[in-house]
């Protein structure tokens, strides 16, 4: 979902304020839902933010966040739900001014924010430049962009359907519509309901191809890596064929000298002046 799309999610939300938020639950892919009044608000980290009708079953065992949530959110007002800027991030504010902050970019969280706006739980830490989101963090909102909405003055909320009627993408701005809706909640809500599940053959394809991408990946480095090795061997051996006749002389001074019985000492002072230098059986040469 883009900001434009938050933009008209949050209006619908905006119904629910005053009201009493009455029940938290997370389904075992990992949707949130935020019962308040009699309305559900779907939160899927990183995907969307809508009310729904969906009716979707809640995890059979509780995981601790949730029970963090449920124990101090649920049976309190939600005072105010606004978007924060042109941020993909929504809060439910409730009137003792704690804060449930939905983010929507990159993977997506769930923060959990006191009334002196220190985190008090979070779904999963994020650190991103001086930002850090962690529990006993101050909250921050990620630095400010010179970004501007693009806002439609009358949305039109359709979708997009593929020849067997089945949902390709949504518009606020009509269009090719297939189908119409009368507010964005009710369309995402169709969408995301409709959309086609991966099936194993297709995941295992998908696999194979990420796997496939990562080797070729791998290959080309190597090949980058062995390509500059070569590169810097050619080098190496034009500038030895260059001063080819000059080391045959080192060598042939250093095979006398170790004849007559000189020491590595010895003859690295007499190769000193040639910028050599006896190492073992080796000599090293600057060129």
């Amino acid at each position: 979902m883009s900001g434009a799309d938050l933009h008209f999610a949050v209006a619908e939300m905006r119904a629910l304020e005053g009201k009493r938020i009455a029940r938290i639950r997370k389904t075992e892919s990992g949707i949130f839902l935020f019962k308040i009044g009699s309305e559900e608000l779907l939160f899927q980290p990183g995907v969307r933010l809508h009310l729904t009708r969906q009716v979707l079953q809640g995890q059979e065992k509780l995981d601790g966040f949730v029970a963090f949530l449920r124990k101090n959110f649920e049976g309190k007002t939600a005072a105010k739900i606004a978007q924060a800027g042109n941020d993909r991030i929504v809060e439910i504010e409730t009137k003792s001014k704690e804060r449930i902050v939905l983010e929507l970019f990159r993977k997506g969280n769930v923060i959990a924010v006191g009334e002196d706006g220190v985190i008090a739980s979070v779904l999963q830490k994020d650190e991103a430049g001086e930002r850090r989101v962690a529990r006993g963090e101050k909250y921050e909102y990620p630095k400010a962009t010179a970004f501007v909405l693009k806002i439609p003055e009358k949305p039109v909320f359709g979708l997009k359907m593929d020849e067997r009627g089945a949902p390709t993408a949504y518009s606020l701005e009509g269009g090719a519509i297939g189908q119409s809706f009368a507010s964005f909640s009710e369309m995402a809500d169709f969408y995301y309901a409709n959309q086609k599940e991966e099936s194993e053959g297709e995941a295992a394809a998908a696999q194979r191809m990420k796997s496939l991408l990562s080797r070729l990946e791998s290959q080309g480095k190597t090949l980058e890596r062995m390509q500059k090795e070569k590169e810097e061997a050619k080098k190496a051996g034009d500038a030895v064929y260059a001063h080819f006749e000059e080391i045959e002389m080192l060598l042939a001074k250093v095979r006398q000298m170790k004849k007559s019985g000189a020491g590595e000492d010895e003859i690295n002072a007499a190769l000193l002046q040639k910028k050599a230098k006896l190492k073992g059986a080796e000599i090293e040469v600057e060129l």
